[in-house]
């Protein structure tokens, strides 16, 4: 009885808390930053939608797992319980009901314009998962068929064996969007033929194709029908039904989410990586983004340049449900599937992890990555076998380094404590020599990338590690400067910085409101990591000595991944919520499957199970709360969802609206002038001004964040960066000049020299032809005077 009532204290005291943090921290985010959002007409269709398509899954998933039986109370071998469902009257054909919740989300993405890309994007998916598998084949290298690990491999070796072939084809020269549609469609249809006619050849017809979901009891496959149907719980289709919802959340607004990265350079591939000759041609391009490692560019080259951005767009969202599918996996190996099940959903919950899904940033394939390293790395603690999974995470490894440059932290960071972890508990094991193999695409699509950052700017990677590389011997090649990428650090003493990091870490485990916490507040790993790093910290402190090796090196890592993310806040002069989510998700997997967990139910010591509850509904009334947070919040701020069209495509037509907003400006015949080959430098608003069909970058590109203010100090330097770029024209959107008078200065000078020529106006608009060595008009100061005439300084 004492046990009871202590628990049911604890109980209630937390749900307090939690309660009292929930009013307090949301109120302050959404009265503040999101505060024009919240008050948007679309914002609350939006939730509408959103409750809608919830109880629409809820509906048909409880119908297939008897979600409205009674509960046995049995209790399986993890810890966990599994119910007794009496489906007498109430249960359905689990087959009929998952088409029905797929028939939703089709209706769901049709009415949203995404359904095509996201299928087209999804079997682009499947055909790197083919390639890598047949790769495998032919390097006689084995790993258990179906399972999340052999996908995972067949991905990263699928990805970097396309990254080789087109790095390998730009060394000739040879390149364009069409080229690699092409070449994508003849693989990939060979890789689908191939892996047909083994099926039928080993009597398989009718089972699904490698990296889909199963239908039928397949164990080895977490979150699958048939998994569910052995091990049913009441809860599955509560969690399976909000994963879904969460995911179809990002799907609903994947076009409208234009950020501003992915306009910058994301989706921009068919002009300013390979614009017809390979991805080693010198583009001219002068800004930071356009020399990073370009991995993701490089593996979604086939769905760009399309009359749709989705395609590219969709892959990203593919990539978050493997983020999901693997959370499963990791956790379901410890605490059984009704907890992984629930992990996936906790992640899923998360805004700084999930609105990386609607953006075409590297951030979210990385994460990826990283967590296939962490699987890995675990299975080899885990015990000694065959199986080479050092060598295989160190194949990962490799590849997320091509991915996000800020990716050699985190990704070494990570390598490097399981290194010494796997050494000092005597796990440290290669495995099959013939996982050395594993090595050679991954090394390759490295070498290739680094090569074209090399060919351009003279060190292998650019970011923050451009000055680390210049002091090992290497040198920065013109136009190039990458000073003061992180900011200067003499702008604030220690003190200064410890104070900022201080009210930092608050806002970030309570409200970010600050001016400074823009780009966090859009992508918050919100109450609930603060949540978890209670949990995690109470439940290491209730385990004491760890007992096994993986529980050795998950302490130690989350020591190190915590030390890491507060060197970063302390360090950079603008943070972003999305340089945390592996931190996130490492957090989450780690506390939920950790031995001793809060979150476990039967393992509590007497008077711990009111906490144990009290912590698994705080946790839920947070994930709750998310939902809207996650509908509010995102890369582009674009409040609700795509708007509904039930007659398209299917898909959504960018470029269609870029040619409408030309129109408006009054733009359209000069823009329609240039070809996809015309390279031009565009003053107008960033990146807006870049949606122009060719090969352009912007003003700011070059004087902005990323660039090089230098070139402008003097007209006979901006000259010398044009003749470097092959500039052929300029585009002057109008009113943009009135407030660049560096700008409006360097263009009168070069009229008047005339290296400015073929002056054509529309609406106020201006495209001008560029020309050096000059050829001096015939009245110099008439010229300017046209140029003042014709050229608008309003953009009214």
């Amino acid at each position: 009885m004492k046990g009871s009532k202590r628990g049911n204290l604890l109980l209630a005291v937390l749900l307090g808390l939690t309660g009292a943090f929930l009013i307090i921290s949301y109120y302050k985010v959404m009265a503040g930053p999101l505060r024009s959002v919240l008050e948007s007409k679309a914002t609350w269709i939006m939730f509408g939608e959103v409750a809608l398509v919830f109880a629409w899954n809820l509906f048909w998933l409880r119908k297939a797992y008897g979600g409205n039986g009674k509960a046995g109370g049995k209790t399986g071998g993890n810890g966990n319980p599994v119910d007794k469902i009496s489906r007498a009257g109430n249960a359905g054909n689990p087959r009929t009901c998952w088409l029905c919740v797929a028939g939703g989300a089709a209706v769901f993405t049709w009415c949203h314009q995404i359904l095509v890309p996201i299928a087209v994007s999804g079997l682009y998916v499947a055909v790197l998962i083919l390639w890598g598998r047949w790769i495998h084949r032919l390097f006689a290298w084995k790993i258990r068929r179906s399972s999340v690990e052999e996908l995972s491999m067949s991905l990263v070796t699928g990805s970097a064996f396309w990254m080789v072939i087109v790095c390998l084809i730009s060394l000739t020269g040879h390149g364009g969007i069409k080229f690699w549609r092409v070449l994508a469609l003849v693989l990939g249809g060979a890789a689908i033929g191939a892996e047909a006619y083994l099926v039928v050849r080993r009597g398989r017809i009718g089972q699904k194709m490698p990296g889909m979901p199963e239908t039928s009891g397949t164990p080895g496959m977490p979150g699958t029908p048939g998994c569910l149907r052995q091990q049913s719980c009441k809860t599955y289709p509560w969690l399976l039904a909000f994963i879904i919802t969460m995911v179809l959340i990002q799907a609903g607004r994947l076009n409208i989410e234009l950020d501003y990265d992915s306009l910058h350079y994301g989706l921009r591939s068919a002009f300013v990586l390979d614009n017809g000759k390979g991805i080693y041609e010198n583009l001219g391009m002068i800004n930071l983004v356009y020399t990073y490692s370009k991995g993701l560019e490089v593996l979604a080259l086939p769905l760009s340049g399309t009359p749709t951005y989705g395609f590219v767009l969709a892959f990203s969202l593919w990539m978050t449900i493997a983020v999901l599918v693997l959370a499963v996996s990791m956790v379901r190996r410890k605490r059984g599937l009704g907890m992984g099940l629930f992990a996936a959903a906790v992640l899923s919950s998360i805004p700084g992890i999930m609105n990386m899904a609607a953006t075409a940033k590297s951030d979210i394939i990385t994460l990826l990555h990283q967590l296939i390293i962490y699987d890995f790395l675990c299975r080899a603690f885990e015990k000694k076998e065959r199986t080479p999974w050092l060598l295989m995470a160190v194949a990962t490894y490799l590849l997320t380094l091509v991915y996000k440059p800020t990716a050699l932290v985190f990704s070494t960071a990570l390598g490097g404590t399981a290194l010494i972890c796997l050494m000092a508990t005597g796990r440290f094991s290669l495995g099959d020599k013939k996982g050395w193999l594993l090595l050679l695409f991954p090394a390759g699509a490295a070498a290739g990338l680094w090569y074209r950052t090399w060919l351009m700017t003279g060190v292998p990677v650019t970011s923050i590690f451009a000055g680390f590389c210049e002091r090992l011997g290497w040198k920065v090649r013109y136009p190039f400067s990458f000073s003061h990428v992180i900011g200067d650090p003499s702008m604030l003493t220690a003190g200064e910085k410890l104070a900022r990091l201080g009210r930092r870490l608050g806002e970030m485990l309570t409200a970010p409101v600050s001016v400074d916490m823009d780009h966090v507040v859009i992508a918050w790993g919100t109450g609930l990591v603060t949540l978890f790093l209670f949990i995690w910290s109470v439940s290491a402190i209730r385990g004491r000595k760890a007992r096994t090796p993986l529980e050795v090196f998950d302490r130690v890592l989350m020591a190190v991944m915590t030390l890491g993310c507060i060197a970063s806040i302390y360090t950079l002069s603008q943070v972003d919520g999305n340089y945390f989510i592996l931190f996130y998700s490492l957090l989450v997997i780690i506390s939920m499957r950790m031995e001793g967990s809060l979150l476990g139910r039967g393992t509590a010591p007497d008077g711990m199970h009111g906490l144990g509850r009290g912590i698994g509904m705080a946790v839920i009334c947070f994930m709750i709360v998310n939902v809207p947070l996650t509908c509010l919040t995102s890369w582009a701020g674009q409040p609700g969802f795509t708007p509904v069209r039930l007659k398209h495509m299917g898909y959504y037509d960018h470029r269609r609206e870029a040619r409408q907003r030309d129109l408006e400006i009054g733009c359209m015949n000069l823009v329609s002038g240039f070809s996809p080959r015309t390279r031009v430098l565009a003053f107008g608003n960033h990146p807006d001004v870049l949606d122009i069909s060719c090969s352009v970058q912007s003003y700011y590109d070059v004087t902005g964040s990323g660039g090089n203010v230098y070139l402008v100090k003097r007209l006979k330097y901006f000259e010398e960066f044009l003749e470097y770029a092959g500039t052929e024209y300029f585009f002057v959107e109008k009113g943009y000049l009135a407030a660049q008078p560096r700008a409006l200065e360097m263009i009168e000078d070069m009229i008047e020299e005339g290296s400015l020529t073929d002056l054509k106006y529309e609406w106020g608009n201006l495209s001008a032809r560029v020309t050096l060595p000059p050829v001096l008009p015939a009245d110099p100061e008439a010229a300017v005077g046209d140029f003042h005439n014709n050229y608008s300084f309003s953009s009214d």
